[in-house]
């Protein structure tokens, strides 16, 4: 079992925050009745905003009912549960609703409401909105580790109690609690190291903690010191652990390593062609594009839950696609490529220059490129025929130099070969052109433009001219927009200051 779960907090007393804190959210409770708003509990991971609600509720004799925003955050779902339960009825120990007046009120926690968006779950927030305009008639505590991810409307429906970071004294005090418990003789010294490495998150310190100590009847600061070091180097333990086991527990043995899921991701990228071959190897790059989608979207929104859901693609997603388990000693090799890229300028600028024919050609950012677009396209380009990886390359207007880059020497001959033998050409869907066209049968992945056969050189360099002129025209047009923009905000400016 889990220490985080096995010594979660049972009453307000046992808390360990902020006094001021906990007493407004005693305070709340106290004073609840239907025409209060809901809490609204935000701050940091690990601070104890969920322990405090599940404490409060077992101190008052509530009902605590707990929703996770992550996995049930559509209107049907919210509805469902959420209104149906908060509005009507109360839920008795063996699940089945009874009206109010008949049962206890029930604590209702909704989980990481920060993760309900309008564009990806259609609904989800304003739906939330509308039920609490309805005034529930049980009490709603909401979480939110960024609560300026949620509108300015939801955020005013509720009132706000902001968590601060556990201090490392605060942090120290729950473990020596776990470790008697535990029968560990600890060195404080080596709490203080688990405490600081934790930054303030609690529940890291007790995952952490259990990690290094379980088991053990000491705990000195030596063996935090060496488990540390250790976990630099078990990396290829745990890719062993992916591409040969079925052990779903590598997920945890990854999060143990000193590895951040943007840096682990490039490890399981380049071994995963060693072990996995076919339509293994195919199912791999998918899941692991979708682990992908998951970090971009952290390094978008500062979403760092989301990068649990990316680990646990990378790790169990991988291992689980495999059709049959492999043996015998495989070789692992370190992301060389990527520690390259990011220490050498040169291929840091042919990154780059990809990255921007990616964007120009699929309208997206050069960070959703390499988000969303970056491996898929690599993925395609290795494996799919010759025939559709000549047409993606020459869509994308990839030079040799870059097909290099993607898929090495090898595979860029065969590309470029077809690409001669059958005088392909990328021309722009806006140009006038008599050309002989046809379409890039990839629609499943997003490329719908047109590929067209090449044409005299005349007529190339003609459409060159005109390609040149109205590149010039749109960054013409850039610099009068800015021009126009500075004008009128300085105008503004200006307009300002004199009315006052």
């Amino acid at each position: 079992m889990l220490w985080v779960e096995k010594y979660r907090p049972k009453t307000i007393k046992d808390v360990v925050g902020e006094k001021k804190v906990i007493e407004k959210v005693i305070a709340w409770a106290k004073g609840w009745n239907a025409n209060k708003k809901p809490l609204l509990l935000a701050g940091p991971p690990g601070t104890g905003k969920t322990s405090l609600a599940l404490a409060l509720a077992k101190t008052l004799g509530w009902e605590a009912v707990e929703l996770n925003a992550s996995d049930q955050r559509n209107w049907q779902i919210i509805q469902r549960i959420v209104g149906e339960g908060a509005f009507n009825e109360t839920i008795s120990d063996e699940g089945e609703y009874l009206l109010s007046s008949e049962g206890k009120l029930k604590l209702i926690i909704l989980d990481e409401v920060d993760n309900i968006h309008k564009k990806e779950d259609v609904g989800g927030e304003g739906a939330l909105i509308r039920l609490i305009k309805r005034k529930p008639r049980q009490p709603l505590i909401l979480i939110a580790n960024e609560p300026y991810n949620l509108s300015h409307e939801l955020r005013n429906l509720c009132e706000m109690v902001v968590f601060r970071r556990l201090n490392v004294r605060q942090v120290v005090k729950v473990l020596e609690r776990i470790c008697v418990a535990e029968g560990i003789k600890a060195d404080r010294k080596a709490l203080e190291a688990i405490a600081k490495n934790a930054g303030g998150d609690l529940r890291a310190a007790i995952n952490d903690l259990q990690a290094i100590a379980e088991g053990r009847k000491e705990l000195r600061l030596n063996d935090v010191v060496i488990t540390k070091r250790t976990q630099e180097t078990d990396v290829f333990k745990v890719m062993q652990k992916i591409f040969k086991g079925y052990n779903r527990a590598v997920y945890n043995d990854a999060m143990l390593l000193d590895e951040s899921p943007e840096d682990f991701i490039d490890w399981v990228d380049e071994n995963l062609p060693l072990e996995y071959v076919g339509d293994d190897l195919f199912k791999g790059y998918l899941v692991l594009s979708r682990a992908d989608i998951f970090l971009g979207r952290v390094r978008r929104r500062q979403f760092y839950r989301l990068w649990k859901y990316a680990s646990y693609l990378m790790t169990v997603g991988v291992q689980q696609v495999r059709s049959e388990k492999r043996g015998g000693f495989t070789r692992y090799r370190r992301p060389s490529r990527w520690q390259m890229l990011f220490y050498t300028k040169s291929k840091r600028e042919k990154l780059k220059k990809i990255l921007m024919k990616i964007s120009k050609y699929s309208h997206l950012s050069t960070k959703k490129a390499l988000a969303e677009m970056f491996f898929t396209i690599k993925f395609l380009l290795i494996n799919e025929e010759i025939e559709k990886a000549a047409k993606i390359a020459v869509f994308y207007d990839f030079s040799i130099e870059d097909l290099n880059f993607l898929v090495g020497e090898k595979r860029t001959k065969e590309i470029m070969d077809y690409v001669e033998e059958n005088n392909l050409h990328r021309i722009d869907e806006t140009m006038d052109s008599e050309f002989a066209t046809f379409a890039i049968e990839t629609e499943e992945f997003g490329l719908h433009k047109k590929i067209e056969k090449e044409k005299p050189k005349k007529k190339i360099e003609e459409r060159e001219k005109i390609e040149d002129r109205i590149e010039k025209e749109e960054e013409e047009e850039k610099e009068e927009k800015k021009r126009k923009k500075r004008k009128k905000s300085k105008d503004l400016t200006l307009d300002f200051f004199s009315q006052t």
